[in-house]
C-alpha cells in the first residue's frame, strides 16, 4: 500500500485535504468518489517510491511517436487485426528501438490478462490520465479503435498547434539572442580597439560614450562570471524544466502579459473544450471527464475554477452554468456549451467551439509573430547604432580637439 495526499471538495463547497492508503492512484480517487465528495487531486507522498535523478533527467518519449502508434493501432483495429496480433505486428514492423521495447512489453503485459487501460496505465509518463481513462472507457463500450483514433486525431491537433507555436517564437528568439552577441562581440572586440587611442580624452567624451567604454572594460573584467552565469541559468532552466511538475508560475506571467494574454485565453479554451468532447464522446461521466480536463489546462487559475465546476456539476448543477458560475472561459463559449448541453449534444457542442479557437488561435500566433519579430529588429538596430554612434562620437569629438 502506498500513501496519497488528496484535496477534494466537499458536499458543502468546502476544501478537503489529508492523507490516505491506497494501492494505486485510482484506487484513491474512487475510493474519495464512494466518500460522497468530489476528489480534485492525489499525489504519491514522499515515503513512497521515489524516482531517481537519472529517471528524472532521462529525457521523454516524442509525443509525435505515441501519436503514430496510436494511429496505426488504430488503423489495425478497424481493419479487423486483433489487439494482441496488433501488437505483434507493430513490435516486429517498429524501427525505434525503445518503441519497439515498449510495444513488446504493453503485449507482454496484455497477454497476462490484464485490460489494455491498465496496461498503458503502468506508463503514466508516456501515456497520461485522460489517454487511459478513455481507453478504459472505451474498452467497456467495446468502441477501442474509435477512441484511438480520435485521440490520434486529436494529439495530431495539439502538435500541430506546438509546432506553430514554436515557430512564431523561434524568430523573435533568434533576433534576441543575436542581438546578445553582437554586444558581446562589440564589448569585447571592438570597443578595446579604440580605448587606447582614446586614452587620457575619455573626460572629454559624451555619457554615452563613456557608458560605452565603461561598459566593456566591466564586460571584459568580468566575462568568466557572465559567461558562468548564463550557462549556470540555462543548466538550472533545463533541469528544473525536468523536475519540475509544471510551469505554473511562468504560466501565471504570460497570462498576464499584454501581448501573450490572448494567446493563452485561447489555447485554454481550446484545450478544454476539445479534451471535453473527446472524453464525453467515448462515454466518460461528466465529473470524471472535468477532473482528467483540469490536468490538461495549465493556467494554476483555470484549474482551480474547474475543481470547483466539478464539484457544483457533481451536486447537480448543469455543466454550462457551473462553467459560467466560476469564469474562466468567454461567455459566449459558456453560451455555445448551454446549447449543446440543452440538446443533449455537448460533446459535439464542445467540439464545434475548440475548433472555432483553433482558428482564432492560429491568427493570434501569426499575430504575434507579426508584431514581435519586427520589434525585436528595430531593438537590435537601435543597439547597434547605438554603440556605432557613442564610439565614432568619441572619434570625431578628439579629431576636432585635435585640429
Amino acid at each position: 500500500m502506498a500513501t496519497f495526499e488528496y484535496r477534494a471538495v466537499s458536499a458543502a463547497g468546502q476544501m478537503l485535504t489529508g492523507v490516505m492508503e491506497a494501492a494505486s492512484r485510482a484506487e484513491a480517487l474512487a475510493h474519495l468518489e464512494r466518500s460522497n465528495v468530489t476528489p480534485i487531486d492525489a499525489r504519491e507522498t514522499q515515503g513512497g517510491p521515489r524516482r531517481t535523478w537519472r529517471e528524472m533527467l532521462t529525457p521523454e518519449p516524442p509525443p509525435e511517436h505515441i501519436t503514430a502508434f496510436t494511429l496505426d493501432l488504430a488503423m489495425m483495429l478497424k481493419g479487423g487485426v486483433t489487439l494482441d496480433e496488433a501488437l505483434q505486428i507493430l513490435a516486429e514492423m517498429e524501427s525505434r528501438r525503445w518503441l519497439a521495447k515498449l510495444i513488446r512489453q504493453l503485449h507482454g503485459e496484455l497477454s497476462g490478462g490484464k485490460s489494455f487501460s491498465a496496461v498503458l496505465a503502468m506508463h503514466p509518463k508516456i501515456f497520461p490520465p485522460v489517454y487511459v481513462q478513455t481507453i478504459a472507457v472505451a474498452e467497456s463500450a467495446g468502441r477501442l479503435e474509435a477512441a484511438l483514433g480520435d485521440l490520434a486525431s486529436e494529439r495530431q491537433r495539439n502538435e500541430t498547434l506546438k509546432r506553430k507555436f514554436v515557430s512564431a517564437i523561434a524568430y523573435p528568439s533568434f533576433l534576441a539572442v543575436a542581438a546578445v552577441g553582437v554586444l558581446c562581440f562589440v564589448l569585447l572586440f571592438v570597443v578595446p580597439q579604440f580605448e587606447g587611442a582614446l586614452q587620457g580624452f575619455q573626460s572629454r567624451m559624451s555619457p554615452s560614450s563613456r557608458m560605452v567604454f565603461d561598459l566593456s572594460r566591466w564586460f571584459r573584467a568580468n566575462v568568466d562570471l557572465v559567461f558562468g552565469g548564463a550557462a549556470l541559468a540555462l543548466a538550472l532552466g533545463l533541469v528544473l524544466s525536468r523536475i519540475g511538475r509544471n510551469g505554473s508560475m511562468l504560466v501565471s506571467l504570460l497570462a498576464r502579459a499584454p501581448l501573450t494574454r490572448t494567446v493563452l485565453a485561447y489555447e485554454l479554451t481550446v484545450a478544454f473544450c476539445r479534451t471535453l468532447s473527446i472524453l464525453l464522446a467515448n462515454g466518460v461521466p461528466i465529473t470524471v471527464a472535468l477532473r482528467l480536463v483540469r490536468d490538461v489546462v495549465r493556467p494554476p487559475a483555470a484549474r482551480a475554477a474547474i475543481d470547483l465546476a466539478a464539484a457544483d456539476v457533481r451536486h447537480g448543477e448543469r455543466v454550462s452554468a457551473a462553467l459560467a458560475r466560476h469564469g474562466f472561459l468567454p461567455a459566449h463559449v459558456t453560451q455555445m456549451l448551454r446549447v449543446g448541453e440543452e440538446a443533449g449534444q455537448l460533446a459535439d457542442s464542445a467540439a464545434r467551439v475548440a475548433t472555432f479557437y483553433e482558428t482564432k488561435l492560429e491568427t493570434s500566433l501569426n499575430r504575434l509573430t507579426a508584431v514581435i519579430g519586427p520589434a525585436m529588429m528595430i531593438v537590435v538596430a537601435c543597439l547597434i547604432a547605438w554603440l556605432i554612434i557613442s564610439v565614432m562620437s568619441a572619434l570625431i569629438s578628439i579629431n576636432d580637439l585635435l585640429v
